[in-house]
């Protein structure tokens, strides 16, 4: 075999250096103005102040009108005014409408009278006709209400005032109305009796005594359920009760009322032992079938995305029992709301998305419905942007090769000696065709992998964003485990089986297409681990598939027209010869 014939060096030629890094910067301009300036003839301009706007939905506080559950949100941004606007879902399908009613923040409720929806505050109430809601400013300030209920037709709350006395208040000609005293204690004082926790009086030096944190009343065809909760027990009782001053207390003032009394009490379950991540207790009461019910869950602050459960309690016979559970991804606030006849249930987690549950019966069942987190002004304008962007920068970087390859054809040898052979090298714009073809060889078996497990889309992963750390079977932790696993055994196939062909053979895919070989710079095969080595370079010289111009730059300012990966394994592309008649 002849020896190998000199290599030519790169030509000094400052014109064709200075074109080529001309085009190049000239393809990086387009990247950039051309999607702006399509965005901008689409799309308009982008208001700056909209772009740090944001939207936080409020589930605490909702109510079931017109068949949708309504709740607040807040927005945030340049100009909040310091109230929310009123939203709503489907239960069913978690299909969100807008509103332009604004509604008082922070929200301590919502009710659902008739025709009307009512959204109180410790400040004012909003009172929603159809699209239309009015504001009002009573004089009487609420401390700590509870959820607003009907009582005799009228709007209600129990106020737990600065001292702690449950206050029960109507509204009466747009002004808090006080009626009374709530009969109920101050502090849920129990001991254990046989397995189960009762309620005893606060002298008991063997109970256990809290103060309460929450009190709820669901008001049903006149007949009142009471329920209250200390982060350990939920206790209920039917009827609501206005106590009266004690004969003993001076001048029977209302500040002195007994509360103790413990008649018609009862110990419903246990409550969860926390405050929910966002400031809110993870209990909730409803009806099913016009009986009182208790959402519960068992979600932790340890692991935050972990499963949790939705736990349902029910009293039957005058019986409180468990009745349901249903596990979900992990929960930071639960929302539950009832009109009597349907009870739904939700469980918002870290990521913000809302899964619903309807109570039937002794059974807890997924609706499918899921309502996500609102989206960012500035994701969607970014997510256009960088769909136009793609859409770019395909033909732009096909115009720069065919740009390159003009030049290099102009300016450089396109032969390739050895000994006495000469040989015609590929073209940039060949070779980044038959890259392409590749590219989708590795693409495709990887995107029907990952539908396969339900993580083909953004919406698909975004949907599922909740249950990233579900350590149960059905999670989606152990599916993305396997996704990448399985992913990145495709692609080791691929890149084994890519680099025996182009190693013996000099093809891919794409090159035989595009009719070029690799070599060795003797002509002769590459081999297995050459083909390999410059195969696993490519992500070098494109800085992990980020961008193609270093790339580029090697081919145009090397003799062999040669990247990185080529020079590393000594190889080179080639046309394919063609075979003489």
């Amino acid at each position: 075999m002849s020896d190998p014939t000199e290599r030519k060096s790169v030509p000094e030629q400052p014109l064709y250096i200075l074109l080529v890094l001309a085009l190049v910067g000239t393809f990086f301009l387009m990247q950039i103005a051309i999607p702006l300036a399509l965005y901008y003839a689409i799309h308009g301009s982008v208001n700056p102040g909209d772009l740090i706007t944001t939207s936080v939905p409020e589930y605490s506080h909702v109510a079931l009108w017109k068949g949708r559950i309504w709740h607040s949100a807040l927005t945030v941004g340049p100009s909040f005014n310091g109230k929310g606007n009123l939203k709503s879902f489907d239960p069913a399908t978690g299909t969100p409408t807008e509103s332009s009613i604004q509604i008082p923040f922070p929200i301590s409720g919502l009710l659902a009278d008739g025709d009307r929806l009512w959204a109180i505050s410790p400040n004012s109430v909003v009172r929603v006709d159809g699209e239309k809601g009015t504001e009002f400013k009573p004089k009487t300030l609420l401390n700590r209400p509870c959820d607003p209920f009907l009582y005799d037709g009228k709007v209600a709350v129990i106020d737990m005032t600065k001292s702690g006395t449950p206050k029960l208040l109507v509204l009466e000609d747009n002004e808090w109305v006080e009626l009374g005293t709530v009969l109920a204690p101050l502090s849920l004082t129990w001991t254990t009796v046989d397995g189960k926790q009762v309620l005893t009086a606060p002298n008991t030096t063997s109970a256990v005594s809290s103060q309460l944190n929450d009190i709820k009343v669901i008001s049903h065809n006149g007949q009142f359920h009471l329920f209250l909760a200390d982060g350990s027990i939920v206790a209920y009782r039917i009827g609501l009760e206005l106590a009266t001053p004690s004969a003993l207390a001076p001048d029977n003032v209302d500040t002195a009322v007994d509360l103790s009394d413990l008649k018609n009490w009862e110990v419903a379950c246990p409550a969860t032992a926390r405050i929910g991540l966002r400031g809110k207790d993870l209990f909730k009461a409803g009806l099913v079938d016009g009986q009182p019910a208790v959402i519960t869950t068992t979600s932790t602050t340890t692991v935050p995305f972990q499963a949790s459960s939705l736990v349902g309690y029910r009293r039957i016979d005058g019986v409180w029992q468990k009745t349901a559970e249903q596990q979900t991804p992990g929960m930071t606030e639960l929302m539950t709301v009832t009109d009597g006849i349907k009870t739904y249930v939700g469980g918002l987690s870290m990521v913000q998305t809302l899964r619903m549950h309807e109570v039937i019966g002794n059974e807890i069942h997924p609706t499918g419905a899921v309502v996500k987190a609102p989206v960012h002004p500035l994701q969607q304008p970014l997510k256009q942007f960088v769909l136009i962007g793609q859409c770019v920068y395909w033909p732009t970087l096909l115009l720069m090769a065919l740009g390159l390859s003009w030049l290099m054809a102009t300016y450089r040898e396109a032969s390739y000696q050895f000994g006495l052979t000469t040989i015609e090298l590929a073209s940039i714009t060949r070779r980044g065709i038959a890259r392409v073809i590749d590219y989708f060889v590795y693409v495709i078996p990887l995107y029907f992998f990952a539908m396969a497990f339900g993580m083909s889309s953004q919406e698909q992963v975004e949907q599922n964003m909740d249950k990233m750390f579900d350590f149960s079977q059905g999670g989606m932790l152990l599916q993305l485990i396997w996704v990448i696993f399985g992913s990145l055994l495709i692609q080791l196939f691929i890149l084994v089986v890519t680099s025996l062909f182009q190693g013996y053979w000099g093809v891919t895919l794409g090159k035989w297409i595009c009719g070029i070989r690799t070599v060795r710079t003797t002509l002769r095969p590459c081999g297995f681990l050459r083909s390999l080595l410059r195969e696993i370079l490519i992500l070098v010289d494109t800085i992990f598939t980020w961008t193609w111009v270093p790339a580029v730059l090697c081919i145009a300012f090397t003799s062999c027209k040669q990247r990185l990966g080529d020079l590393a394994a000594d190889t080179i592309v080639i046309r394919k010869p063609k075979i003489p008649d």
